[in-house]
């Protein structure tokens, strides 16, 4: 299904404070510019959710992402193909971007027939490098981010015509010792077929996995708070590019004691499931291979300075705040 609503009946998951990972998905959105439509007089919520220095941070590494069959079906009869989504982009009157990027980082709606794969153990994996791998490193990292939420459905117009406001930064190394900041600029909603963002800041909500909202590599989440953006990327004091596209979300627990991505299925972990024992919410900050135009969202990997093993840089960013806490407005 859709989210086309903040959803009432979801529980209240913050305590104040409270110890709470952003990418398919990852996912992502874009803009033209931070134009606004009419604000309304009053916030439906605020949010401020942060991690200080010291806390555990991981960085995720590219890797393979199992297919669990609620989500993507089975090699005889599967679901969340690529096709229909480019063909519904193509319908759209979004930017005319969006088709090709589709095809270039599926992910972000999708798994491709082609990229999937039947292991020897019978798993059935997205087996091309993606975001959402069980492989991480433990480095520094924190952040602050407020969100204010004034509607609970997408409005109509540009990505970045939206009341919905923000305010991001973070500050993490990379497990070679670079160090970079992330800063949002403003919120967008992502002209990507099947978002539902609810005005690119969604509080006390759902979205990933079969929900159409988010990359579906993702399990569906029970989602604190989240947002999607364009802003800057520094790296090692130097500004690298303003016009990077990221998502950011609060939700339940979805890393096991191993550290494996669960799947919907899982989920909720019972608290000695989870990668720290009764942590209740972590944060993930993403980064796709997606940068903003004047014509739209393209793909444009991240100009990361981690050189992985074969020799070329991370093109994401996928970063995991594992002890962060949460406060309502």
């Amino acid at each position: 299904m859709f989210l086309t609503s903040k959803s009432n009946s979801k529980p209240n998951f913050v305590t104040q404070p409270l110890a709470v990972m952003v990418a398919s998905a990852l996912l992502a959105g874009c803009a033209y510019s931070a134009n606004s439509g009419e604000k309304t007089s009053k916030p439906l919520a605020e949010m401020r959710v942060t991690q200080e220095e010291g806390k555990v941070t991981y960085w995720v590494l590219p890797g393979p992402r199992k297919l669990d069959r609620e989500t993507f079906g089975t090699p005889d009869n599967p679901k969340m193909l690529l096709e229909p989504k480019i063909k519904a982009a193509m319908q759209a009157k979004g930017p005319a971007t969006v088709p090709e990027l589709l095809k270039q980082v599926p992910i972000i709606v999708a798994a491709p027939q082609k990229a999937r794969k039947v292991m020897p153990n019978g798993d059935y994996v997205f087996a091309q490098p993606t975001p959402f791998s069980n492989d991480a490193r433990i480095i520094e990292g924190s952040f602050e981010a407020t969100f204010t939420d004034m509607v609970e459905t997408d409005p109509p117009g540009k990505p970045g015509q939206t009341p919905d406001t923000a305010e991001f930064t973070a500050e993490f190394s990379d497990p070679q010792g670079n160090e970079y900041r992330v800063v949002l600029d403003h919120v967008v909603k992502p002209p990507f077929p099947g978002y539902e963002t609810q005005g690119g800041v969604m509080l006390d909500s759902v979205h990933h996995g079969t929900t159409g909202t988010g990359s579906p590599l993702m399990p569906e989440v029970d989602t604190v708070a989240a947002l999607w953006g364009v802003g800057e990327l520094h790296i090692n004091g130097e500004l690298v590019d303003d016009h990077r596209v990221m998502h950011l979300m609060t939700s339940e627990v979805v890393r096991n004691k191993d550290y494996e991505l669960v799947h919907t299925r899982d989920l909720p972990l019972a608290p000695e499931e989870r990668h720290i024992n009764g942590q209740e919410h972590h944060t993930h900050l993403m980064l796709p291979p997606i940068k903003a135009t004047g014509k739209g969202p393209v793909f444009s990997p991240v100009p990361t300075a981690f050189e992985l093993p074969n020799g070329k840089n991370q093109p994401f960013l996928h970063i995991m705040f594992e002890q962060d806490e949460v406060e309502r407005l």
